[in-house]
């Protein structure tokens, strides 16, 4: 699965948009919540502004950091979760100075050996809860719809593999002559030595289906349908009139064909 930036994919502003809405929802929520002691030594401006810069200064770093680990672990075959656990151990680092700087500039805090520990810990906790959160409800949605919208490649009939390139592979219509098969693309005409049965298994996942005992046609070659005498007949895009049998009536009218 690819792993990108919020501001590096195609759906860059929609990422960007909802991590930004993530980034303000968790300061409304630590600043309401006060965790780490900091809604009893703080004032509550001073608190909404040590999470804003605590958070918004942590997610600049996590984003660079998260992502990038999560990549290396899923290209060795490791879980997501054991990419979040290690990018936000290494996040930590840096982000544990911002939160120090925050200490220090608004709750007046001195640096010891043992506050810095305390706060790396607490940042890597942090870290883990936000990084998660993001990647369940920001980064795996959005994936998902990317790869959903990516189109699947064009399926190509071993049949084609049959024709010279001159013809391309746009093919419209089969038709048993004897034991060969004429096959018309957009470009021409070409006989294949080739039983009529093998030729269907060989287009079985194009769209297409058999019309008559000798025929084949392409869903998109059709141009209408001609009835005349109580006789049905698909038009082709090359002109070519086609006739259906009433055994295969049946089937074309369930699948939109008549």
């Amino acid at each position: 699965m690819n792993v990108t930036l919020p501001f590096a994919s195609r759906e860059s502003t929609r990422r960007l948009r909802r991590h930004l809405i993530a980034v303000v929802l968790a300061i409304a929520v630590f600043s309401w919540l006060g965790p780490f002691g900091t809604a009893t030594r703080l004032e509550p401006g001073i608190l909404v502004a040590y999470w804003a810069v605590a958070i918004a200064g942590n997610w600049l770093i996590a984003m660079t950091t998260v992502p990038f680990a999560i990549r290396l672990f899923l290209q060795a075959g490791k879980p997501a979760l054991a990419g979040i656990a290690a990018g936000s151990v290494i996040a930590a680092l840096p982000g544990t100075g911002i939160v120090w700087i925050l200490e220090w500039g608004l709750a007046g805090s001195r640096a010891s050996a043992t506050m810095l520990t305390w706060l790396y810990a607490c940042v890597v906790m942090v870290h883990l809860v936000l990084s998660f959160l993001a990647w369940h409800f920001v980064e795996l949605p959005l994936q998902e719809r990317e790869e959903s919208a990516t189109p699947s490649p064009p399926v190509r009939s071993p049949f084609l593999s049959r024709l010279p390139a001159r013809l391309g592979e746009d093919l419209l219509h089969l038709h048993m002559q004897d034991h060969y098969v004429e096959a018309a693309t957009a470009k021409g005409r070409e006989l294949v030595l080739l039983r009529f049965r093998d030729a269907l298994r060989e287009v079985e996942d194009l769209d297409g289906m058999q019309v008559h005992r000798s025929h084949w046609v392409a869903r998109d070659a059709v141009s209408r349908v001609v009835r005349r005498d109580g006789r049905v007949f698909l038009e082709l895009s090359n002109g070519t009139r086609v006739p259906v049998s009433r055994s295969f009536q049946p089937a074309l009218r369930e699948n939109g064909w008549l």
